[in-house]
């Protein structure tokens, strides 16, 4: 007993000598600490270099509606860098992810019971001075509401550091509003037509229906032509709503069924063609859906979640459960109340709460796909029980890759950022998928027990992807430091091969998944795209564009 006890204590004490002597060595102060401050104050400059900060989602924003209440400190990206190189253990075995949200935010709760809160004090559900609280240095994941962080903070210096993740990518507006989505889409498949892509190779990268940029003079003349021709007046009679119109605000806000009164709403702001090409109003006018597939008379959208794990290079996953609305009211073409054409969860909310259905929850649907796909076989739509695997998720990942692909020269390349969305899917009678609208940074409402399930289970997986592309750059970047940074600092051979020493950490920052820090099995997050070429069999090659080069 006594010699067990004498063992453990002798130890312990070689254990605590170890421990104070690495701390002697890495205290402020000490020589190991400064040759450490010195290769991440190096590698910290070497990626300010590769940033064109004058663009515009980087230019300064004030009172633009919502500012992140975070200090100012030009220092903190390299002692944040450096305080985990020195404390491993923050990103190996933690994960500390700052939220901005509070109230009933139920992203911040989830992250709460999963992983660690590095700010549980701070909450901001309005517009606050900036400057209030200040980001631990352990913090890994940057996920805020609020989409303007590197517009009130700079770029690698408050923010953005080498051993982070912010979780939006400067650019992600091009996605994200319906007028630049469109007019992406049309470049996009413009392009694939110039290259004589086959019909199959266009029908799959087409994800919206024709659409009129009413900004534009010769296609809003060019709606006007059509709408002023008796054939159209005779289809809105007979056969009800042919075209929907929209803004780039979400939730349902901003869209108007083109019926008798709406129509008269829109030829006045355009004076009946003669201000196509003055009024500037960022809208779309769209050929509106009419063979929606329904369910017991209900229009209705499911959401998809992707994510944009990296810029850096492009890594781009879909998830394989979705969200399924319906609409509050039977669908009819010749009706043109809008609770029976627009599905999203704010508007069916609101039709609840003003019919005092609030208890009514069958205006919600909590399905999951597998069940979709067995109503669709009880209906004798589809015979395979394998419709799901090798129709239906091919093509959410087929329209998200398209998506990405159609802005991806517009989005930040850098692998510090990622950015997850929300897109909301139309499915129509012949089983063809549609996109209705991209949402950024999409709410999570708790309406139903099902939902806050899903989003339980989603929001890990959607975290855990980006930990680890960061604890992959953590390995890959410490041990460049160790092996090659420290030693040539120390022997003062730094400087003479500094250009080699960049090149080589520029090309480790690069976003990829080290062996031992690969996505778990039971994250349901599958991969749609990554950056040398790969597509998991979901676009084929002679379908993309010449310009985009893959490697086999």
């Amino acid at each position: 007993m006594l010699q067990s006890f004498l063992l453990s204590l002798a130890s312990g004490i070689v254990l605590f000598i170890v421990y104070m002597y690495h701390r002697a060595n890495l205290s402020e102060g000490s020589a190991n600490y400064r040759y450490y401050n010195e290769a991440v104050k190096g590698m910290s400059r070497w990626l300010e270099q590769t940033i064109d900060l004058t663009q515009s989602h980087f230019q300064p924003c004030k009172n633009c509606g919502y500012e992140i209440a975070l200090v100012h400190d030009n220092s903190y990206c390299v002692r944040s860098d450096l305080f985990k190189i020195l404390h491993p253990e923050v990103i190996i075995q933690d994960q500390m992810v700052l939220r901005d949200y509070g109230g009933q935010d139920l992203a911040r709760k989830i992250i709460q019971q999963n992983m660690y809160d590095a700010l549980p004090s701070f909450v901001q559900a309005r517009q606050i001075e900036i400057g209030y609280h200040q980001t631990p240095l352990e913090t890994s994941i940057v996920y805020p509401y609020a989409k303007n962080y590197f517009r009130t903070h700079t770029f690698g210096k408050q923010a953005g550091c080498i051993f982070q993740k912010y979780f939006h990518v400067p650019g992600q507006e091009e996605i994200a509003l319906k007028s630049n989505q469109s007019t992406h889409f049309h470049n996009y498949i413009d392009n694939l037509k110039l290259e004589n892509k086959s019909a199959e190779c266009i029908k799959d990268a087409s994800y919206e229906k024709p659409t009129f940029r009413m900004w534009l003079k010769e296609e809003c003349e060019n709606f006007f032509e059509i709408i002023n021709t008796q054939q159209y007046k005779d289809k809105l009679e007979n056969e009800g709503i042919q075209y929907i119109y929209k803004t780039n605000r979400h939730l349902g806000n901003g869209i108007l069924l083109l019926d008798y009164e709406n129509e008269k709403i829109i030829r006045s702001w355009y004076k009946d063609s003669l201000a196509c090409g003055r009024n500037q109003s960022q809208v779309i006018i769209q050929e509106y859906l009419k063979n929606p597939y329904l369910f017991k008379g209900h229009k209705m959208e499911f959401r998809s979640y992707f994510q944009i794990a990296s810029t850096n290079p492009p890594i781009l996953y879909g998830y394989k459960k979705a969200l399924i609305k319906q609409c509050a009211l039977k669908f009819d073409l010749l009706d043109f109340t809008k609770e029976a054409h627009v599905c999203n969860t704010a508007v069916t909310k609101t039709h609840k709460q003003q019919t005092g259905q609030e208890q009514d929850d069958d205006l919600y649907i909590d399905w999951n796909l597998e069940e979709l796909q067995d109503i669709l076989i009880q209906q004798g739509k589809i015979k395979s029980r394998n419709w799901l695997k090798e129709e239906l998720y091919p093509q959410i990942m087929r329209k998200i890759t398209h998506l990405f692909f159609s802005v991806e020269k517009y989005l930040l390349k850098d692998s510090r950022v990622g950015e997850f969305f929300g897109v909301d899917f139309i499915l129509d009678d012949d089983l063809n998928l549609w996109i209705f609208e991209c949402n950024r940074n999409p709410n999570f409402l708790a309406v139903t027990e099902g939902r806050k399930e899903k989003f339980g289970k989603l929001i890990p997986d959607m975290l855990e992807i980006q930990m680890q592309l960061v604890r992959s750059r953590f390995k890959r970047v410490r041990d460049f430091m160790n092996n090659k940074l420290l030693p040539a600092i120390k022997t003062r051979q730094f400087q003479q091969q500094q250009d080699k020493f960049k090149e080589e950490f520029l090309q480790l920052m690069k976003d990829r998944f080290e062996p031992e820090y690969q996505v778990s099995k039971s994250n349901l997050a599958e991969l749609a795209y990554i950056g040398d070429g790969k597509f998991n069999g979901y676009i084929k090659k002679e379908c993309l564009e010449s310009s985009r080069v893959l490697k086999k």
